[in-house]
C-alpha cells in the first residue's frame, strides 16, 4: 500500500517491491512511484490496443479477444517467475472512482492478474474454452500476495503519460525507445551457441585481414549463420556436428576452419544473406557452392572434440607438413589470440600490477572475454595511480563533503597532461586522451565501467584488442 510522509519532499512506500524514498513531489502534486493492490486498479477503457471499451468488464472482453493465447503464455510467466522486476506500470488518478487508478502502461498484465485472482469473471464473458481451462488451471498455483503491492509510477494526467509511452510502443525512436538487441547481442546473452563458437573459431584462426574483421563486426548476421549450422545435411558436407549444445568436429583443424572461414566472410559481406538460404535445399546448393573450400572428408578421425578447443598448436602444421612458398600474396597478419601483444615491452615495477600484466599476455580473448575484460580495466587504473603516485599527484581531492577519491576519468586526464609537460608528444597519447570520452570508443571510460558493473553488457574481441592497441603507447609511457 501507498506509505506517504508528512514532508513533501521526502516520499517512500515500502513492500514486496521495497524501494527507499524518493524526493518526487513537484509543485505540491503527489508524482512518482506508488506501490498499489489489484483492487486500487483500473483497465484503461482508452487503451489503444483495443477499441473505445464502455466499462471495466468491456476492457478485459477485449483484451482477451486482441491478446487470445498470448495472455495465457503472460499468466503463466507471472506464475512463475512473478511481475517483471524492470517494469512500472504508469498509472494516474481515476476522476470517478476516488482511491482507484487508471493503468495507461500495464493492462496486459493486469488483465491477466484479474483473471488469475478471480477465474470466476470469465463467466460473465466470451472466453474461449481452452484459454478459459488453462487460466483457470493457472490460477490454482496463484496467491496476489506474490505480487502486491504492485511497482507503478503516478503522473499527473494523460498527456504527461504521452512521451514514454510513445518511447514503449513506438520502437527505438533513434535511441529514444527501446533498443532491440543484433543477433550477436543475442547470442552472447545465449551463451556460446553452436553459430557464436564457429565465428569465434573463425576470427580467432582463419588469419582474418583488418578489413575482414571490421566487416564481421558486431552486426553479423549471426542467426543466418545458426540457421546453416542448424542442417544436418550442411554439418555432413562440412565436416562439423553438434552435440550437447557444442559445435564438434572430428577432422583436422587446417581442414574444418576452411568451409567456416568462407561462410563467414560471405555472410558478413552479404555475398550471401538469409533470402537465398531460406530451404534446406538452398543451403545444401550453397555449400557445394564452395568448392575448394570444402573439407577433405577422407582425413575425418572419428574422434570428435569441440571447435572451442583448438588451439595455435592445431592449426600450426609441423616444419616439414609446411607447403613450399609461392609468389602468392602474404595475408595480412593474423588477429592475436591475447590482450597484450608479444612485442609490447613493459617494465612493470609493481608485483602485483605485474601478475596481472602476465595474465593479460596469455589469458586467450576468445575463452576469457569478461575475465580479460575486468583485467584490463584494473590494470588502466593501477597503473595509472603508480603512475601519479610516483609524479607526486594526489589521487584524491578536496571537495564540500571531504576528501573524495578522483574519477578514474580525471586521474588519467591528469596522467596524460603530466606525460605531455614531460615531453612526450600529444599525438601519442591521442588513443587514450580522445577516447575516455568518446562513446564509440572502446576506451570509453562508461564502457570500462560496464565490463564490471553491467550484468548485460559482454566484452566483443575486437573492442578489447583495439582498446589495448589505443592505450598501448599510453602504457609504455607509464612502465618505461
Amino acid at each position: 500500500m501507498l506509505r506517504v510522509s508528512a514532508k513533501p519532499e521526502a516520499f517512500a512506500w515500502s513492500g514486496a517491491a521495497g524501494y527507499a524514498s524518493v524526493g518526487l513531489y513537484e509543485a505540491g502534486l503527489r508524482m512518482g512511484p506508488v506501490g498499489l493492490d489489484l483492487d486500487e486498479l483500473l483497465l484503461d477503457v482508452e487503451n489503444p490496443r483495443i477499441s473505445k471499451a464502455g466499462s471495466q468488464r468491456d476492457a478485459l472482453q477485449k483484451i482477451i479477444e486482441d491478446q487470445e493465447g498470448k495472455l495465457v503464455v503472460l499468466a503463466e510467466s507471472i506464475v512463475d517467475d512473478g511481475l517483471n522486476p524492470m517494469d512500472r506500470w504508469l498509472v494516474i488518478k481515476s476522476p470517478d472512482e476516488r482511491g482507484k487508478f487508471i493503468v495507461l502502461e500495464g493492462n496486459r498484465r493486469l488483465a491477466a492478474l484479474k483473471l488469475l485472482r478471480n477465474p470466476a469473471v470469465m463467466n460473465d464473458i466470451e472466453v474461449p474454452q481452452p484459454i478459459k481451462k488453462k487460466l483457470t488451471e493457472l490460477a490454482e498455483d496463484f496467491d496476489p500476495k506474490t505480487v502486491q503491492p504492485i511497482a507503478c509510477f503516478e503522473v499527473a494526467d494523460r498527456s504527461a503519460a504521452n512521451s514514454w509511452l510513445t518511447q514503449r510502443h513506438t520502437g527505438f525512436n533513434n535511441g529514444r525507445g527501446i533498443v532491440d538487441w543484433s543477433g550477436m547481442a543475442s547470442a552472447r546473452f545465449r551463451g556460446r551457441d553452436p553459430a557464436l563458437q564457429a565465428l569465434d573459431l573463425v576470427t580467432a584462426h582463419g588469419e582474418l585481414s583488418e578489413d575482414e574483421v571490421k566487416a564481421i563486426g558486431d552486426f553479423f548476421p549471426i542467426t543466418t549463420l545458426d540457421r546453416l549450422l542448424s542442417t544436418p545435411a550442411v554439418r555432413q558436407k562440412i565436416g562439423v556436428d553438434i552435440k550437447a549444445g557444442k559445435l564438434t568436429t572430428d577432422l583436422p583443424a587446417t581442414e574444418v576452419i576452411r568451409p567456416l572461414r568462407r561462410i563467414v566472410l560471405e555472410l558478413a559481406t552479404r555475398t550471401i544473406n538469409v533470402t537465398k538460404l531460406k530451404s534446406k535445399d538452398q543451403q545444401v546448393t550453397y555449400i557445394d557452392k564452395l568448392s575448394r573450400d570444402l573439407p577433405k572428408l577422407s582425413k575425418r578421425s572419428g574422434k570428435w572434440r569441440p571447435v572451442d578447443e583448438l588451439g595455435d598448436q592445431d592449426f600450426n602444421p609441423s616444419p616439414q607438413k609446411k607447403k613450399p612458398k609461392t609468389k602468392r600474396k602474404a595475408k595480412q597478419q593474423a588477429v592475436r589470440r591475447v590482450l597484450i601483444p608479444r612485442e609490447c615491452a613493459l617494465s612493470v615495477t609493481n608485483p602485483k600490477i605485474a601478475e596481472i600484466t602476465r595474465e593479460l599476455r596469455s589469458l586467450a580473448l576468445a575463452d576469457y572475454p569478461h575475465s580479460v575484460s575486468i583485467l584490463f580495466r584494473v590494470f588502466l587504473e593501477q597503473s595509472v595511480d603508480h603512475f601519479l603516485s610516483a609524479a607526486g599527484i594526489p589521487l584524491d581531492q578536496k571537495t564540500g563533503a571531504g576528501q573524495k577519491d578522483k574519477s578514474l576519468r580525471q586521474k588519467v586526464g591528469e596522467a596524460i597532461a603530466e606525460m605531455v609537460k614531460n615531453g612526450t608528444p600529444k599525438k601519442n597519447l591521442a588513443g587514450v586522451a580522445k577516447g575516455i570520452d568518446d562513446k564509440q570508443s572502446p576506451l570509453y571510460i562508461e564502457t570500462l565501467h560496464y565490463y564490471v558493473h553491467n550484468r548485460f553488457y559482454s566484452p566483443a574481441e575486437r573492442e578489447l584488442r583495439v582498446a589495448w592497441d589505443n592505450a598501448q603507447p599510453f602504457f609504455e609511457n607509464i612502465w618505461k
